[in-house]
């Protein structure tokens, strides 16, 4: 019994399973390839050969990153969402707290924050981009898990939300669980390397997250056709027909990084037509993944 345990732990110690402890024993559990196994390799950051031995093997392997994955029969429904840049939410919205990632923030006993594993793996097999790394953050009980296991460090809220602007900064898009009550993590993702990102720009049947309840609209009158919401769109939403500013709705995803560095104030976040409320937690979350699954997702 003694080996068998400290075989689980090291296994647990190298993110390929997960271990549990509810006041009793503990329990180990078998993680999926993706989302889990690949995301827990390249969270800790680490740079050697083992390392850059593990991306090139996962870059054979499908459909764990890329657009490959978009081949496998996913849910409907999606397991993330995007978070808009609170900033960009006017006061006279009807903004739900579930809306709000500073709230999710503020009531979490623990936070801690990982590198980039999609943007890691990138740099381990020589396609590195230019954006932060050390901006993905664990929320709750898996951000306790992640500083124990070495997979990340706890951060205080303030640091987080400091990380949140310099994602923003970045042009980098928040997304996170699709769940309301609580989040699980707040990814901070680049279209160079986020596959989530990917799939919605290629217009993937099934999309793995959802856009958030908010679309940019865009004031013809107040825009100086700058370009600046070209350059910052990584959904490359907007487009210049007859000169004037077009906008996707198909492709906005909601982040709102257009709206924040509009320097004519041209853009601003509007609810979508059809607002969706997040599943509570990942109970029902799983649930209404599995539902869609199962009518032919």
């Amino acid at each position: 019994m003694d080996e068998s345990i400290a075989i689980l732990e090291s296994m647990a110690d190298k993110g390929l399973v997960f271990a549990i402890e509810k006041g009793g024993p503990t329990l180990y559990r078998l993680m999926p390839l993706a989302p889990g196994i690949y995301e827990y390799q390249f969270m800790a950051g680490e740079v050697s050969e083992r390392a850059k031995k593990l991306a090139r093997l996962f870059d054979e392997v499908t459909p764990v990153t890329g657009n490959e994955s978009a081949s496998f029969n996913a849910p409907r429904f999606p397991f993330s969402r995007v978070l808009p840049v609170e900033k960009d939410l006017e006061s006279e919205l009807n903004v739900q707290p579930y809306e709000k990632i500073s709230e999710y923030l503020k009531n979490a006993e623990h936070i801690a924050v990982s590198t980039c594993y999609c943007r890691h793996h990138a740099e381990l097999t020589g396609k590195p981009c230019d954006k932060p790394k050390e901006v993905c953050m664990s929320v709750g009980p898996g951000a306790k898990y992640a500083a124990e296991r070495g997979f990340g460090r706890l951060i205080s809220t303030d640091e987080a939300l400091r990380i949140l602007e310099v994602s923003e900064e970045a042009g980098l898009v928040h997304c996170t669980s699709n769940t309301s009550k609580y989040i699980d993590f707040i990814c901070n993702c680049c279209i160079c390397h986020c596959a989530i990102l990917q799939h919605h720009k290629d217009m993937q049947k099934n999309k793995l997250a959802a856009p958030s309840n908010y679309v940019v609209a865009v004031s013809q009158e107040d825009c100086t056709l700058c370009e600046t919401c070209l350059d910052r769109c990584p959904m490359d939403a907007f487009s210049i027909a007859e000169d004037s500013i077009e906008r996707d709705p198909q492709l906005c995803i909601g982040c709102g990084l257009c709206v924040s560095t509009c320097p004519s104030e041209a853009l601003k976040m509007m609810p979508r037509s059809e607002s969706q409320i997040p599943p509570e937690g990942q109970r029902e979350l799983y649930a209404a993944m599995a539902a869609s699954l199962q009518k032919g997702g």
